[in-house]
């Protein structure tokens, strides 16, 4: 009997853990508590038990844990970097744009690598992506 009581103390301090961190870790040792529980009714040593936790808890976090990140998963209020809001952004070329050209953006001046067709002066361009501390850009569609 001190087994069960042994092991439903280990299941809900794995819940409680979990629940604390929402890591979705320690949820299936609960499980495997759950396992060496039903072994200590059929009279299994404890060592046995202990063996039986593990494996099963390991074997579950292998499997269960990324299908509940990528079940559970809550999407967070990403805020963007001011680069980031510079996708999407149409602008005029100040200059010739082939490769790679300054630009200026918000009062920034950046590196950007043309990814398109040659942007010429007065051209308008989109700005599709960041690539380090460069922006792509390319000729807008017209």
């Amino acid at each position: 009997m001190l087994d069960v009581i042994i092991w439903l103390v280990v299941a809900v301090v794995a819940i409680i853990i979990d629940v604390v961190t929402s890591s979705f870790i320690f949820m299936w040792f609960s499980i495997g508590a759950l396992a060496a529980i039903i072994l200590s009714f059929f009279g299994v040593s404890m060592a046995w038990q202990f063996i039986v936790f593990l494996i099963t808890g390991i074997i579950l976090i292998a499997i269960g844990y990324p299908w509940a990140k990528k079940k559970f998963k809550v999407e967070k209020n990403h805020t963007l970097t001011m680069e980031q809001t510079y996708i999407g952004r149409v602008m005029k070329a100040n200059e010739e744009i082939v490769e790679k050209a300054k630009i200026k953006v918000d009062g920034i001046y950046w590196t950007a690598y043309n990814k398109g067709n040659k942007i010429n002066k007065d051209d308008q361009f989109v700005i599709t992506g960041i690539e380090g501390n460069k922006l792509i850009v390319e000729l807008k569609e017209k």
